[in-house]
């Protein structure tokens, strides 16, 4: 298993909602769409320290829905 800074995470985080937003990835109409958006949920749900069950509700239909956008979990200041 690799490891990585927090850090690090909320970069590649940064740089995929960058990436989603300049190519318009919310709309899902290309593979590149697809696999962008799938990406930064996965960083997000790294972050949040959270796994999908793509057998439930919030699984992979409800991230393949156009316009569902991740979100970060408020942390608190340390």
């Amino acid at each position: 298993m690799t490891h990585l800074e927090e850090w690090q995470i909320k970069g590649i985080e940064d740089t995929l909602r960058l990436v989603a937003n300049h190519f318009r990835s919310r709309e899902r109409k290309t593979c590149l769409d697809r696999m962008i958006m799938e990406s930064w949920n996965w960083v997000v749900d790294a972050l949040n320290d959270t796994s999908i069950d793509i057998t439930s509700e919030n699984g992979i239909m409800y991230r393949m829905r156009v316009g569902q956008v991740p979100k970060l979990k408020e942390r608190s200041k340390k």
